[in-house]
């Protein structure tokens, strides 16, 4: 037999030894990679448990908050018996401590430990992992009722500023509402939203029958516009609506002074609300005035050169129209914005109607603050409100606009559009001295007059004790006196030079609603 070489042998044992080191390097590396899988799984475990504490803790500080205790210990006892109830753990989780106390403005501050057994440090040395969470919820001393009265004239198209108002009011609906969900109280805010040009528009379907609509005409407004040549002619401008085959839109018009400026329950007469109707203008060219009427939607039927008899005319209502009516032609022009919302605490559809917001038509902001007042107000037409001085509630206006008070001129007998005031013909905007604003009165005049009404308006609110936060955007004629004076403090009034800074405007109000009210 022939014997192997000692060159042979020597490659054999080489081989040999090569394979061996394999192996024993592969044996050598199983051990940090199990100890590195079993980690991965003991860092899941430990972040499962952190959020399953922290979801616990954050419902155990909010039910221990509701609650009527007044000392740490009696707070400690509610919280960790929702601790409890809401903590399910496994058997290698192990809740060690936990502690609930009472801290500055009225805060409940909660912490809370448990210890994980890792699949690692319980195979080496038996130790566990510590898991902390904390919380703190806002004890509400105070429930509020805040209406937004937002200003979505014209001039709101301009720039950014409407896309930059509903970004700010839509991040101030959501900051009340997480202060309203971490407040000791159930429903702690409620918000209205009341979009204002030269009127405010209703729900048509929600309030179309309502006791407070004039619904039979009267109040002494409804037939100021239809007064011809030989004296006023009654009419139901609901009638008139579906004789033009229109229906109402839902806009509103000024009281008679001097419930324009007031909160009065709307019961009967001069107290009612006048559904909005754009009258029907005198036939263009026909009426011996140069200047064509905007509104002349119907034929007016009569051969009277007399212009306020052809405006007057209520049997013209069934003619058949000269275009296509809506909310720039017809009974309904003007009435192009959004829908007013009531105190609600539907937080989702706020946000949903600050959305829909568009801007059309002149600046009234007496009107706009009458309806926000009326939103919040324990009266009628809605009466949400709580009754005034009520403990632990606050009432809020909050008013943003861009422009100043504004009634237009036209060169025609009306003297300007028909709008929530009316026509500036029938005296119904008052001045500063009590007397009507007078046809022919220039800008200047009717500014101060609205101006002296929203003067009036924030007075009677304030002494009711409702608040007012004012902001003026992007305004560079007129002086800033009337909405610092209308604002309850100085510190309650904005001056914005760009509404791109208007959201941080938003969110520093909604602070210190919360910091004054909700955390008192």
């Amino acid at each position: 037999m022939r014997r192997p070489s000692l060159a042979g042998l020597g490659r054999r044992l080489r081989h040999f030894d090569n394979r061996g080191n394999v192996a024993l390097i592969a044996a050598l590396s199983m051990a940090p990679i199990c100890v590195a899988g079993l980690g991965a799984v003991d860092l899941a475990r430990v972040t499962s448990a952190k959020s399953q504490l922290q979801d616990a803790l954050d419902a155990a500080a909010l039910g221990a908050a509701r609650t009527n205790s007044t000392t740490d210990a009696q707070l400690k006892v509610a919280g960790d018996r929702y601790l409890n109830q809401n903590l399910s753990l496994s058997s290698d989780f192990v809740l060690t401590s936990s502690s609930f106390t009472f801290g500055d403005g009225g805060k409940v501050q909660a912490t809370a430990q448990l210890n994980v057994t890792p699949f690692i440090a319980g195979l080496v040395s038996g130790g566990t992992m510590p898991v902390v969470a904390s919380t703190e919820v806002v004890r509400a001393d105070m429930k509020v009722e805040i209406a937004l009265v937002l200003d979505n004239t014209g001039s709101m198209t301009e720039g950014t500023k409407l896309a930059d108002l509903k970004k700010a009011a839509t991040d101030f609906v959501t900051q009340m509402e997480d202060a309203s969900n971490k407040a000791i109280e159930p429903n702690s805010v409620r918000i209205a939203l009341v979009p204002f040009s030269n009127s405010v528009r209703l729900d048509a379907t929600a309030y179309r029958y309502s006791t407070w609509i004039d619904q039979t005409g009267s109040s002494p407004v409804n037939d100021e516009i239809f007064t011809t040549a030989i004296g006023a002619q009654h009419a139901n401008r609901f009638t008139l609506f579906s004789n033009t085959g229109q229906t109402w839109r839902g806009c509103v018009e000024m009281r008679k002074a001097p419930y324009d400026v007031q909160d009065t329950e709307p019961t009967t007469g001069s107290t009612l609300y006048t559904p909005y109707f754009a009258v029907d203008e005198p036939d263009n060219k026909t009426s011996g005035y140069g200047q064509d009427f905007q509104n002349d939607y119907l034929s007016d039927g009569t051969s009277s050169s007399n212009w306020r008899v052809r405006q007057g005319m209520i049997t013209k209502y069934g003619n058949a129209p000269k275009g296509s009516l809506g909310t720039t032609f017809g009974p309904n022009r003007g009435c192009g914005l959004q829908k007013l919302m009531r105190l609600t605490t539907d937080f989702s559809g706020l946000r949903t109607a600050i959305n829909a917001l568009n801007a059309d038509g002149n600046t009234n902001i007496p009107i706009g603050m009458s309806w926000g007042w009326n939103t919040i107000s324990p009266y009628g037409p809605f009466s949400d409100g709580v009754a005034y001085g009520t403990p632990k509630y606050k009432k809020i206006i909050v008013l943003m606009t861009d422009g100043e008070n504004t009634i237009d001129q036209r060169d025609t007998p009306n003297d300007g559009s028909y709008a929530g005031t009316g026509y500036i013909w029938q005296g119904r905007v008052m001045r500063s001295d009590g007397t009507p604003l007078p046809q022919g009165a220039s800008d200047t005049e009717r500014t101060a007059a609205l101006d002296s009404r929203l003067a009036l308006i924030c007075t009677n609110m304030k002494n009711k004790d409702v608040e007012i936060y004012t902001i003026r955007v992007q305004v560079t004629t007129g002086s800033s006196t009337l909405l610092k004076n209308c604002a309850t403090a100085a510190d309650y009034y904005y001056d914005v030079t760009d509404s791109k800074t208007l959201t941080a405007v938003f969110q520093t109000i909604a602070g210190q609603i919360a910091a004054l009210h909700l955390s008192r």
